[in-house]
């Protein structure tokens, strides 16, 4: 049986890293267990092997609309790609005669990281199965090998990570992670179409009639990443932990109108958190951001089904939104305190609330 060549390598700002035998003996980033990189690659390798490859073939076959065999494929590069407190993700690259196949492979090694990928398969299934929108991976094979669980998905090339950072001059704008190439910092105008987008997403996932939500997510994690080509910015979402609604809601006891003012208003309030460089202190996104949330925010409830057959809908909750007074919607901000209860951004979002509220207030009243 032909076996292909397997490739260990790590991705760096600047390139790929080749991995030595010491390099494998290092425990994984951001892992409390200290698992080696040897473990690590030796339990990817074995998930991918198994049954023959058969379960990579069919998917590998189904990404590209065309039967693979195993004699075409001459080398996998399972490739670390960076490490998170629930999963270190890598990419897994088929090289076959004439063409490259790439998937995203999410390992969890942790019991925490392993409890939401069990959770977040089905999840993706779900969305893959039931709704075409194109911004989640599509989720191929899933399994649990050597104590970890994986998940072998879609691969997004070409988008990387962002985050806040300061400038030479100390004041915060937001970078793109480009792997291979290095760090790119982004204008106001093009984190403005970021944050645009990502609210877009969200809020065109947003289960109106249950009051459904992807959340947990942060920026601080990556969920969201980005693709600049000629300065066009594009927005994917690479995960689904959770589809449940965001407060305590029932639908016999609350005007959906009113469930969806609450995703509003988290929505606005989630997107403005990070942390310094994606680990360091929580820090708040510009001003802009916040019409860059009602902008994308808005631009979905359009195309959603609910209100693009009910025109009417829509004005009825621009209505309700202007309704609140700029005090009202402070106040109406409390019930998510209890979400972020115990987090380091709980502090920054008291210390910005009222900013945020009155920026919210003055957007709802002049923008939509």
């Amino acid at each position: 049986m032909h076996t292909p060549l397997i490739t260990y390598l790590v991705s760096s700002p600047f390139g790929d890293v080749h991995i030595d035998k010491e390099n494998l003996r290092l425990p994984l980033e951001c892992d409390p267990l200290n698992t080696p990189y040897q473990i690590y690659f030796q339990s990817i390798e074995d998930f991918l092997k198994r049954d023959g490859f058969i379960p990579l073939l069919h998917a590998a076959s189904k990404k590209i609309d065309g039967e693979i065999s195993p004699d075409e494929i001459a080398e996998i590069l399972i490739r670390a790609e960076k490490h998170g407190l629930l999963y270190h993700p890598a990419s897994i690259e088929l090289v076959l005669e004439n063409r490259k196949v790439k998937f995203g492979l999410n390992a969890a090694v942790t019991d925490t990281g392993k409890k939401w990928l069990r959770e977040e398969v089905p999840l993706l299934q779900f969305f893959s199965a039931g709704n075409r929108l194109p911004y989640l991976p599509e989720a191929y094979i899933s399994g649990e090998l050597n104590s970890m669980v994986f998940l072998l998905e879609d691969w997004f090339e070409g988008y990387h990570e962002f985050h806040i950072t300061q400038d030479e001059e100390s004041k915060h704008t937001l970078q793109l992670w480009e792997f291979g190439t290095g760090y790119l910092n982004l204008t106001d105008e093009q984190g403005f179409e970021i944050y645009r987008q990502a609210s877009k997403i969200l809020t065109l996932y947003y289960d109106f009639e249950n009051f459904n939500y992807i959340y947990p997510w942060h920026h601080a994690a990556g969920d969201f990443i980005v693709k600049v080509d000629n300065e066009k910015i594009d927005v994917r979402l690479t995960t689904v932990r959770r589809y449940k609604p965001l407060l305590d809601f029932r639908r016999d006891e609350i005007n959906p109108l009113f469930a969806l003012f609450y995703f509003f208003l988290h929505l606005s309030l989630h997107m403005r958190m990070d942390k310094l460089d994606g680990v360091g202190e929580v820090v708040w996104a510009k001003d802009y951001s916040v019409d860059a949330v009602v902008q994308g925010f808005c631009e979905a409830l359009r195309q959603k089904d609910a209100f693009n057959n009910n025109p009417g809908l829509y004005k009825e909750f621009i209505v309700l939104l202007r309704s609140f007074s700029l005090d009202e919607l402070k106040a109406s901000f409390n019930p998510m305190f209890d979400l972020y209860a115990g987090t380091k951004d709980l502090p920054v979002i008291k210390m910005n609330l009222d900013g945020h509220a009155e920026k919210l207030h003055a957007a709802i009243q002049t923008r939509l």
